[in-house]
């Protein structure tokens, strides 16, 4: 691309701090609404963790699968990040409505043979190596979750396509309603009437279903989630519909022809790389939760409780990532070059992810004492937040430097590097580590760690040439 033609893209651009403003404004709500939706999780830990280490330990490999298994129609709700942006930038609403519907009809095509992979993927785990005593909870809890696996790809869609137009707040509301529907549900269910007694509540009769119990929860939660962003989506797109069209908030340079319509197949065409991203990325973790279970329920309940906290943090990282795509969409949909907030997107996540990192380094006991009262746990849990504090910069790297590549339809190479940084450096590491270094738990997440920085910088170095030239719409 010439200088000239470069000038042209940029010229719209407007103050950077406006342009930092907007890309928070709509990423800490986003944030909040994520950190909710990893709260799902966290309660159930620290329920079932005064239930049983059995329990958790069971429910967190089922968790994993059930996640895994799930990657796939995630991935079609995060295609919808740079088709929506790209029309709404572009100014065309009936394009981003239809794009949400086609994701919608994709999530429901994927789910039902995620959910029977999932339910088939629990008499894999004695292959794994797993203790007879963790298979049936893990199994249960996958059975309770199966409709909340569809629940949270309507979850992501909504979400994405309100977010293409700056609304964020349905989001934040549908996940703290979805928070309080988990706690009751999870209370109720997981320990019955013994747990409800040790809290001071009253009897209501209820079995203790354990690991089942959070699944059954976990699906009220997740569809209370994604029920409130598609509501919120059909309320915007009617009132859009009424409204008289806005002008454009920059004078958008020439641009090619509008891409093809927004149907079931394309959607798909570009949600399968970035499922399978998800998968290789998600697939890894889960595996390795896997074979954290092969060194006992202290091991994998260490590493849950870990990986959760880990999962949580991220979740500011993963706002931000959201609504860097969305900039990143609508900069493209103009015309305008996505650079700027790819790297100020890039930035802030960081800088979130550096503040935590810190408060894991610091404080790495009380958070593991959140949830669980067994020493054991404790102690390795400990050792594990220490790794944790290491990643948690790279991991912000990443998952911006995703989202700045998806909101420019770039979607085929971040599934390429997942797959070889993860699974051909991190995960042979973690093998080696954990089994035949004999670090155990602590092995398996330096591996995780090494493969982290492999992807964080090259995402990074990807973003960074494909900015540099103009970008055509998807």
């Amino acid at each position: 691309m010439t200088a000239s033609a470069s000038k042209s893209i940029d010229a719209h651009d407007g103050p950077i701090g406006r342009e930092l403003a907007s890309l928070l404004s709509l990423a800490w709500p986003i944030a909040l609404a994520h950190f909710g939706m990893v709260l799902l999780g966290l309660v159930d830990v620290a329920i079932l963790g005064r239930v049983s280490a059995t329990e958790l330990g069971g429910a967190s490999m089922g968790r994993s699968v059930a996640f895994t298994l799930a990657a796939i129609g995630l991935g079609v709700g995060a295609a919808l990040e740079p088709l929506a942006a790209q029309a709404v930038g572009a100014r065309e609403p009936e394009r981003a409505w239809a794009a949400l519907g086609a994701s919608v009809r994709a999530c429901v095509a994927l789910w039902v043979p995620s959910a029977a992979l999932a339910i088939g993927a629990t008499w894999l785990l004695p292959w794994f190596g797993i203790d007879a005593s963790l298979v049936r909870p893990a199994r249960l809890y996958v059975l309770g979750n199966v409709p909340g696996m569809l629940g949270v790809t309507f979850f992501i869609a909504g979400k994405t396509y309100l977010l293409a137009y700056g609304r964020t707040w349905p989001t934040l509301a549908s996940a703290a309603a979805a928070n309080v529907v988990n706690v009751v549900a999870c209370l109720a269910l997981v320990g019955g009437d013994e747990l409800l007694a040790r809290i001071g509540l009253p009897a209501l009769g209820l079995p203790r279903l354990g690991a089942l119990g959070a699944g059954i929860a976990s699906s009220f939660a997740n569809l209370v989630l994604g029920g409130g962003t598609l509501v919120a989506s059909v309320r915007l797109h009617r009132k859009l519909s009424r409204a008289p069209t806005a002008a454009p908030e920059h004078a958008p340079a020439p641009r090619a022809s509008t891409p093809p319509p927004p149907t079931v197949r394309r959607v798909l065409g570009l949600s399968l790389p970035i499922g399978l991203q998800l998968l290789a990325e998600i697939g890894v973790f889960s595996v390795v939760a896997l074979l954290a279970g092969r060194l006992g329920e202290v091991s994998v309940s260490a590493h849950q409780v870990a990986i959760g906290l880990a999962s949580f943090t991220f979740m500011g990282a993963l706002g931000v990532s959201s609504a860097t795509s969305v900039r990143v969409g609508h900069a493209v949909g103009e015309g305008r070059s996505p650079r700027r907030v790819g790297l100020l997107g890039v930035g802030a996540g960081s800088a979130w992810m550096f503040l935590s990192g810190a408060a894991f380094a610091l404080f790495p006991a009380p958070l593991v004492r959140i949830f669980t009262e067994d020493a054991r746990i404790i102690e390795l849990g400990t050792r594990l937040m220490y790794v944790a504090a290491l990643f948690q910069v790279f991991d912000g790297v990443q998952a911006v430097a995703a989202g700045a590549l998806r909101g420019a339809g770039d979607v085929r190479y971040p599934f390429a590097v997942n797959l070889g940084a993860h699974w051909l450096v991190g995960f042979p590491l973690a093998i080696v580590l954990g089994f035949y270094a004999h670090l155990g738990a602590l092995g398996l997440w330096w591996g995780l760690l090494a493969g982290l920085v492999v992807v964080s910088v090259l995402l990074l170095a990807r973003f960074l040439r494909i900015s540099g030239r103009a970008i055509a719409r998807v």
